[in-house]
């Protein structure tokens, strides 16, 4: 039997996902806006289209609470009926969970406010850093694409396809005129690193469990 795998891969992310939300939260809320805030969000304005604004509307929903723990519920249910297994739904309601209550912390503490009212499509509340939309995407589709490749040697296609959804959401998040750029970097980032430390765990405990001697050879 070989020996147990530690998460250091994992970790690493974690770590560095870290240190990247505290760099992009001092750039973001230190000195005022960022230009490059600015820039990007007078451009996005400027060339919206109807067409454009129609399917944005509806694909940043990908990345609301609203679309995603009934995700979970229905992912959890359909991994239990095929597999008997409980354990990938559960880590991704905690996953979801905690990007959550990660967002909800860091809002009232950096109390940045929103782009402009006049330049949004819809109304938005609360604060703006980070973006709570990214976070959970980040947070939901990098678990999920982690729980679907574990063993499996075939992964590419699953990390691209979380990769292209959480571009999307985050994207819209700027188009819409609900975020500026750096609020969907953060989000990125602190949902990078809460998403890195579930997969750390789910690695520990199932190392731990394939290394518990089999009942029936006692």
């Amino acid at each position: 039997m070989g020996g147990m795998r530690a998460p250091r891969r994992e970790l690493a992310v974690a770590g560095i996902c870290a240190v990247a939300f505290s760099a992009i939260a001092y750039w973001a809320n230190a000195g005022g806006t960022p230009s490059i805030d600015s820039s990007i969000e007078s451009w996005v304005v400027d060339h919206r289209t109807s067409a454009v604004t129609s399917v944005a509307k509806v694909v940043t929903w990908l990345g609301s609470g609203a679309v995603l723990y009934p995700a979970v519920a229905v992912i959890a249910l359909l991994w239990w009926w095929r597999r008997r297994d409980l354990r990938p739904g559960i880590t991704l309601l905690i996953a979801l969970g905690g990007g959550t209550a990660l967002y909800n912390i860091f809002k009232p503490i950096f109390e940045r406010p929103r782009p402009p009212a006049q330049d949004a499509i819809g109304t938005y509340s609360h604060w703006s850093f980070p973006s709570g939309h990214a976070t959970q995407s980040m947070a939901f589709y990098a678990t999920l694409a982690f729980l679907l490749t574990v063993g499996v040697s075939s992964r590419t296609r699953w990390w691209l396809g979380a990769a292209l959804v959480i571009l999307v959401v985050g994207a819209t998040r700027i188009y819409l005129g609900a975020h500026w750029f750096t609020d969907v970097l953060g989000g990125y980032a602190i949902g990078g690193c809460w998403a890195s430390l579930v997969a750390a765990a789910w690695v520990v405990v199932s190392e731990r469990r394939r290394a518990q001697p089999d009942p029936a050879s006692w």
